[in-house]
């Protein structure tokens, strides 16, 4: 006898099997293969399905696994041992799919990049996140289409990073040389160009520590957005330059902007930053350099500090520099010290470039006596994290760099967003994101 089943059971069938296909699952992986694990990543990879997560045992010692990594699935990799980092000693190559997520946490890299194999397709983007990792040597490269970059608390010991869309929070990371630099037409240890698609969206670049110790007879950028497709925030990052720069033909700057995306739809914001410049005898020296014409975007550049301690002519050498009309560009309570100078835009009597402000070079905890202390814009809007008024520099402000750094590996909610200002019967919105060890 044949049965017929109602359309309404076969639905409900046809759901529960597709649950059962789609369920995450956990593998682990162990040195030797110990307790039933497999014994190399690649072969957990390899067993995976969309959407499981690898359990990684760190081997005695912390030593690595040696392998050379291909990740063409959405999975997570994470320590299977609480405030444990493992180790890696290999490169790790993203193969993209539309809508891929790959989730990298707590791996301390001894060797090699993280980089993706090509552009990901047209279509809703290839995430992956690198939350709480270590780079011994070796590059962040996403420098390719439809990609979406989150580089979170994490150290990159001695390279650099490089992306076309996404968000950079709470890291710190440090070229030591200009070969672990990235060179466009200077060199760069952070570098942001444009995307395939362009959007109103916002990369946050927040929290961040950026040095290089490179000596050059050339031109660099330690921190490079060059993005036509994007609105970018800049906001408390403690950005420095510790070694020589020697030719006088071209400039150092901290952040330049070398394009920017043309519209008003959204506001470019560099805030609360905090720039050392140690070299001496350069021609120019800019903390933010905004390269072409800022008419075409909303520029906000406030409460930022600059110490260029060694210049020959810091006067002249040492200036925010802004090209082509300014009118949409706010730029006020800026710092400068020991003295420096605007280039391109007028002082609407806020910006201090005569600042006594010093601070710790390795900290950038300003010292006592600096006028950058309460020295950014007095508006409550702009409070510290202690109420009181804004600290020019990288320590001020609600996204003070003490939210971000120490990068400790602990459990940690690493970004907030939510509104300095609440107007009386206005719905509050808080949106923070976290991770776990």
């Amino acid at each position: 006898m044949k049965t017929i089943y109602p359309s309404s059971f076969l639905a409900a069938l046809a759901a529960l099997s597709l649950t059962f296909k789609v369920r995450a699952a956990d593998l682990c992986v162990a040195e030797f293969g110990a307790g039933g694990c497999y014994a190399t990543i690649t072969a957990a990879l390899a067993a995976a399905n969309d959407g499981d997560r690898i359990l990684i045992f760190p081997k005695p010692g912390n030593a690595p696994y040696v392998e050379a990594l291909t990740i063409n699935k959405s999975v997570t990799l994470m320590s299977n041992v609480e405030g444990q980092m493992w180790a890696l000693g290999g490169t790790v190559t993203i193969v993209p799919a539309i809508g891929r997520k790959v989730t990298i946490m707590h791996m301390h890299s001894t060797v090699g990049n993280i980089t993706a194999s090509t552009n990901s397709p047209a279509g809703p983007r290839c995430e992956v996140n690198i939350i709480n990792c270590e780079l011994a040597d070796g590059n962040v490269n996403f420098d390719y289409n439809y990609f979406n970059l989150n580089l979170i608390s994490s150290k990159i010991m001695n390279g650099h990073v490089r992306y076309r869309y996404g968000n950079l929070i709470g890291n710190d990371i440090y070229s030591g040389s200009l070969s672990k630099m990235y060179y466009w037409y200077g060199y760069s240890t952070v570098y942001l160009t444009s995307d395939a698609q362009s959007t109103n969206d916002t990369l946050y670049f927040v929290g961040n520590i950026v040095r290089t110790n490179a000596s050059t007879p050339t031109l660099y950028d330690i921190v490079g957005f060059s993005t036509t497709s994007q609105f970018v925030h800049a906001i408390n990052n403690y950005i420095a330059a510790t070694n020589s720069f020697g030719y006088s033909g071209y400039h150092l700057s901290a952040i330049n902007f070398l394009y920017h995306k043309a519209s008003t739809a959204g506001t470019n914001i560099v805030e609360n930053n905090t720039m050392y410049f140690n070299p001496n005898n350069q021609y120019y020296t800019y903390p933010v350099y905004v390269s072409q014409d800022a008419s075409s975007s909303n520029f906000d550049v406030r409460n930022n500090l600059s110490w260029a301690p060694n210049l020959s002519n810091p006067s002249t050498y040492h200036a925010y520099r802004f090209s082509g009309t300014t009118t949409s560009v706010s730029l006020y309570y800026n710092h400068a010290s020991p003295s420096g100078a605007l280039m391109g835009i007028s002082n609407n009597g806020t910006n201090n470039l005569s600042s006594n402000s010093t601070f710790n070079t390795t900290t950038a905890v300003l010292n006592a006596g600096s006028n950058a202390i309460n020295g950014g814009h007095p508006g409550p809007y702009y409070y510290d994290l202690d109420l009181s008024a804004n600290d020019a520099g990288a320590r001020g402000g609600s996204f003070a760099l003490d939210n971000f750094h120490p990068v400790t590996g602990a459990a940690r909610v690493y970004f907030v967003k939510a509104p300095r200002a609440l107007p009386q019967n206005y719905q509050l919105n808080i949106r923070a994101n976290a991770f776990d060890r």
